[in-house]
C-alpha cells in the first residue's frame, strides 16, 4: 500500500511540471528505483523471506517481515519523507522522482513477497 501511495503522490505532482520535466523526472525515478532495488531492496527482501520461512510456527505475523533495526529505519524514512513533503525547502517537482523511484522499488519488493508461498493456517 505504501508503494502505491508514493506513486500516487508522485503522479499528482506532475501537474506542476512541464512535459519535458516529467520525462526527465521519470527517467531519474527509474534510475533511483533501479539503484534502490539493486543496492538495498532485493537483498533485504530475499533475506527477510528466508528468515520468515525458517520460523517454526504455522501462523506468521506480518510484524515479523522486518527486523527491529529495519523497522527503526522505516520510521525514520516515513518521518523524513513527510517532513520534506510538507516543507517549502524542496519543490514537489524535485520530490516527484524520489517518491516515484522509491515507490517502484517497494512495489518490486512486494511482488517478491507475494510470489513466495508462506505457510498459512
Amino acid at each position: 500500500m505504501v508503494s502505491f501511495t508514493l506513486i500516487y503522490r508522485a503522479v499528482q505532482w506532475t501537474e506542476l511540471m512541464t512535459v519535458n520535466a516529467i520525462l526527465l523526472a521519470i527517467f531519474i525515478a527509474l534510475f533511483i528505483g533501479a539503484i534502490k532495488i539493486y543496492l538495498i531492496f532485493h537483498k533485504l527482501t530475499i533475506n527477510n523471506i528466508q528468515r520468515i520461512q525458517q520460523y517454526p510456527d504455522e501462523k506468521i505475523s506480518v510484524f515479523l517481515f522486518h527486523e527491529c533495526k529495519h523497522k527503526i529505519l522505516i520510521v525514520v524514512m516515513i518521518v523524513g519523507g513527510s517532513t520534506l513533503r510538507h516543507s517549502t525547502l524542496v519543490p514537489k517537482s524535485m520530490l516527484m522522482p524520489v517518491y516515484l523511484g522509491i515507490g517502484l522499488a517497494m512495489l518490486y519488493s512486494a511482488f517478491l513477497y507475494f510470489r513466495t508461498p508462506f505457510r498459512t493456517n
